[in-house]
């Protein structure tokens, strides 16, 4: 801070003149500027800290507040996607399934009922009884031919053999 004003005027430039002889001589203190951080806060700079203190906080409410219904928003856009993505995939093995279970029911129409297989078991036991009757008579055939062959054997036997007399007997008788 300055030297206050002399009076009679402006103080003079440059350091104060020197005091005359025999009188005390009078000291200037001068007051150095002091630091704003040293110096004691006020009532009003506490009141001014708190009003900011209190705006800082409701900016820091706020702010808070907003995170946090853009993360519920997120949140819920993210759900909805999966959501959405879940019902596609639902929608599309439904279908597929929808469409194996079409081809199964037409190939199941497709097989013999029941009473169309018994109708094929009784046409094939008919098939066996013929079949069996069929080898029997096969099996007396065979017998036959059996006994007619060996017929056959003995009349060819007779025959050679009355060949063989008759040619003897010929050449005996001719002399």
């Amino acid at each position: 801070m300055p030297d206050p004003p002399r009076e009679g005027g402006a103080p003079p430039p440059g350091p104060p003149a020197p005091a005359p002889p025999g009188e005390p001589s009078k000291r200037v203190v001068r007051e150095e500027p002091v630091d704003d951080n040293a110096r004691p806060a006020t009532v009003g700079d506490i009141r001014s800290l708190r009003r900011w203190l209190l705006v800082t906080a409701v900016w820091a409410i706020a702010a808070t507040a907003i995170a946090v219904i853009a993360l519920v928003v997120a949140e819920r856009a993210r759900d909805e996607e999966e959501r959405a993505r879940t019902t596609a995939e639902l929608t599309r093995v439904q279908r597929e399934l929808s469409g194996r279970i079409d081809e199964l029911e037409g190939r199941v129409d497709e097989l013999p009922t029941s009473e169309d297989v018994q109708d094929l078991d009784n046409r094939l036991g008919e098939v066996e009884r013929r079949l069996g009757r069929i080898g029997d008579r096969l099996e007396q055939q065979g017998t036959r031919i059996d006994e007619l062959e060996t017929q056959i054997t003995d009349l060819e036997t007779q025959v050679e053999q009355q060949q063989t007399d008759t040619t003897q007997t010929e050449t005996e008788t001719t002399p």
